[in-house]
């Protein structure tokens, strides 16, 4: 607003940078030269490069110093850089790009150092090109949670804001040597479900090369981030987790261009959610505008408008949803908040074990009506213990057999963890359950196996077996056959399972709140709330907790809670008595003549 109180046209400028527009060699030659593999690389023509990628198909591990130069006549030389690392680690971390100051050649010279181990075979090589970068600023982030999950570290950053056009991040850490994948993740949402989904990775590492230690701890970006949170996920494979001590971040800048008619006090007005985009005439001008000689104008710190009504966008919908009968329903649980609005409940082991296992059952209720909410599936995970017994079968003297016992029937698990003790051996692991038919028979059912190989000099290492079915019962067993050898030793086994949570706002309303859950046959709800559930997913929440388990009498037939032989019983005996009932009546009624 001008200092009239009239509004005025203005563009936004996002800065960003141009993406990396790749192209191959035109000539690409390998030669082994003593201690070194030269490249010889042809790019054709002079493009502006500023980072190039070899490849080296294989799996095998390696991490060599490379030094590359460029030229523009293949005779006069100038060093681009030197001593950077490539890698091809354990557990999938690999770095073959290297960033170059920008430049235009024709020609590029790269010399692998093959001194500490044997050369590797590469094939070709990528290049990039860009025409320009954009200015950042430096934005305030927080750590606002971490979550230790097998494998994986989960942070949670808070980016104080909404919106935000994350440039780069640099992660902190005085670990001197290590190499890791990260992935930087968003919530989103997808109908009634909220899940998260990739934005970015890179590779961070610190290590010593040739006595030199080389580290690059930055986290490209380069896109904007709705909500106020990030995930970041560094998959630590066999290693120790990596002690993440500050996660600092850059921002692409944003400028906003008007034409001042006057001097004066003019208001930038910010923080209404319900209004429309607007549309000015000068949105045409947009890229004359960019070029055109702009001043700087001074901006005061935001303050709160004293004419502002707080408009929240969730009030457009109703949070008192439609009546439901509970009947069928068979377990409870109340649910305690702290004050009102936005709330956040981790399903515990109770609520996952006797729910539907996509959930479709769950119903939060307040005075005979639903409460709507969302679905929230997050990359934490939590442990359950699992007690193990040996329980070897005398008729099978070269197998080795564990007993796991579970805390709970049925818990929806998607990994079984142990340890390996020391020795020398090569073994197939199975992870089984017992099972029971409908005639009452017992039968044994595969969850998942593994082939394990120690070393001499070898730790105790994690074994992981990934599930490809959730178990069904309280009891797994882990076997393998030994043949003419020793018995391995396995010990401190257990379960892995995902977090869900739910997501809800709650009013001021005293009456008591209750989750509801149980209920196999229900289908999954469609609540309105979805309309705005990227507003519900983005707002600042608060953790609501959960009262015991109450086992209600859920209204169903009789026979529909019978299962295996029991059900077979109870059908046969409910038909003796109506076929005997009709005899009975048979005999009651009167004889014809």
């Amino acid at each position: 607003l001008d200092p009239a109180g009239k509004e005025v046209p203005y563009i936004i400028d996002r800065s960003l940078a141009e993406p990396d527009i790749g192209m191959r060699a035109t000539k690409f030659h390998a030669q082994i030269e003593g201690s070194t593999t030269r490249l010889n690389i042809e790019i054709g023509g002079h493009p502006t490069i500023h980072a190039i990628f070899l490849e080296a198909p294989g799996t095998s591990e390696f991490i060599k110093p490379v030094k590359v130069e460029g030229s523009r006549d293949a005779r006069n030389w100038q060093v681009l850089i030197e001593h950077e690392p490539i890698f091809r680690l354990v557990g999938g971390a690999t770095k073959l790009s290297m960033p170059l100051p920008p430049g235009a050649w024709q020609f590029l010279r790269v010399t692998v150092d093959d001194s500490r181990s044997a050369p590797v075979v590469f094939t070709g090589a990528q290049l990039s090109t860009v025409a320009m970068t954009a200015p950042t600023e430096p934005m305030a982030i927080t750590l606002k949670s971490r979550d230790e999950n097998p494998e994986t570290t989960r942070l949670a950053l808070g980016l104080g804001g909404s919106n935000s056009m994350i440039a780069v991040l640099h992660l902190e850490t005085g670990e001197p040597l290590f190499a890791r994948k990260v992935t930087a993740a968003v919530a989103r949402v997808h109908g009634d479900k909220v899940t998260e989904q990739p934005l970015a990775s890179a590779i961070v590492y610190r290590m010593d090369v040739n006595g030199k230690t080389e580290a690059r701890l930055d986290m490209p970006i380069d896109q904007q981030v709705g909500g106020r949170e990030l995930i970041l996920l560094i998959h630590n494979g066999d290693s120790p987790p990596l002690p993440i001590t500050a996660v600092r971040g850059e921002r692409r800048a944003v400028y906003l261009t008007f034409l001042a008619h006057e001097p004066g006090r003019y208001l930038l007005l910010t923080g209404n959610r319900q209004c429309v985009l607007p549309h000015y005439d000068l949105a045409s001008l947009a890229q004359d505008l960019k070029v055109a000689r702009t001043t700087p104008a001074q901006v005061s710190t935001i303050a709160v408008n004293p004419d502002y009504q707080a408009a929240d966008a969730l009030a457009a919908v109703s949070f008192a949803g439609a009546k439901l009968d509970i009947g069928p329903w068979a377990y409870r649980k109340s649910v305690h908040i702290g004050k009102p609005g936005t709330q956040e409940i981790e399903l515990d082991t109770d609520i996952l074990v006797q729910a539907a296992r996509d959930l479709r059952d769950l119903r939060l209720m307040r005075d005979e009506r639903q409460i709507p909410f969302l679905v929230e599936k997050t990359s934490i995970s939590r442990s359950i213990p699992m007690t193990q017994t040996a329980s070897n079968e005398p008729l099978l003297p070269t197998v080795s057999r564990w007993s796991l016992k579970l805390p709970k029937t049925g818990l929806p698990m998607s990994r079984v963890i142990g340890t390996v003790g020391p020795g020398v051996f090569e073994r197939t692991l199975r992870l089984s359950e017992n099972l029971t038919d409908e005639r009452g028979e017992n039968y044994s059912i595969d969850l998942g196996s593994i082939r394990v190989v120690q070393t001499p000099g070898q730790k105790a290492r994690d074994i992981v077996f990934e599930l490809g079915r959730e178990p069904t019962t309280d009891t797994l067993f882990v076997e393998t056959n030994n043949g003419d050898n020793p018995a391995i030793d396995l010990h401190d086994f257990h379960g892995i399972y995902p977090v869900s949570r739910v997501i809800f706002k709650s009013s001021s309303d005293s009456a008591p709140l209750w989750l509801y859950y149980g209920n196999r046959d229900a289908s999954a709800p469609h609540y309105d709330v979805a309309l705005v559930a990227n507003e519900l997913l983005h707002a600042e929440r608060m953790m609501a907790s959960t009262g015991p388990e109450e086992k209600l009498s859920p209204t169903m037939p009789v026979g529909d809670t019978l299962k295996g032989a029991s059900r077979y019983i109870f059908w046969s005996a409910l038909g003796l008595v109506v076929v005997g009932l009709l005899v009975v009546v048979a005999r009651l009624l009167p004889k014809t003549v």
